[in-house]
């Protein structure tokens, strides 16, 4: 496994790439951001020697980067994408801001970090205590998969129950 972290996705705005490169210059710490968008030159003449931007990447190639990456790092607050969901299953931590519905699906200490305020300072001091070592794959992996089945079960019920639902009211007029 490598010593960078990792960041993929649109440059875009609200994707909050600005806080990561801000708080991984302060830190020198390596961030492969693999991407490409409007944010692009912006984020580029902010970034220091220990950021790389790889625009394009073969999807192909994309499983490699997210396997030998330390963690993911979103600042973002967004719905729990599927960026989170492909870090997850290739069982490696993420390092969260405390927003958007991530906040359901990782559990802290087990499957990544959280930051509570979406500034440089606040994800300066998760990636200050993060500790890749204390995390296991094959723990992660099963988390997702057990939320998965967790998931699937609630979304079935829902269709019977809604099915249901419907037919009743269909026979009962």
């Amino acid at each position: 496994r490598q010593d960078y972290y990792l960041m993929v996705g649109r440059l875009i705005a609200y994707k909050r790439h600005d806080i990561a490169i801000e708080a991984f210059n302060r830190l020198r710490l390596p961030l492969k951001i693999i991407g490409r968008g409007p944010e692009y030159a912006r984020l580029k003449a902010l970034a220091g020697p220990t950021i790389e931007f790889l625009d394009r990447v073969p999807d192909e190639d994309l499983p490699r980067y997210y396997a030998e990456c330390r963690a993911f790092v979103f600042p973002q607050e967004e719905d729990f994408g599927i960026v989170a969901q492909e870090a997850f299953a290739s069982g490696r931590p993420v390092i969260a801001y405390r927003g958007g519905d991530i906040v359901e699906h990782l559990e802290e200490g087990v499957m990544g970090a959280f930051f509570n305020d979406q500034t440089v300072d606040s994800l300066v001091v998760a990636l200050e205590k993060f500790r890749p070592e204390s995390y296991t794959a094959e723990v992660i992996r099963s988390r997702v998969e057990r939320f998965d089945k967790e998931q699937f079960k609630a979304r079935i019920k829902d269709l019977v129950e809604t099915s249901l639902a419907k037919h009743r009211a269909h026979f009962h007029h």
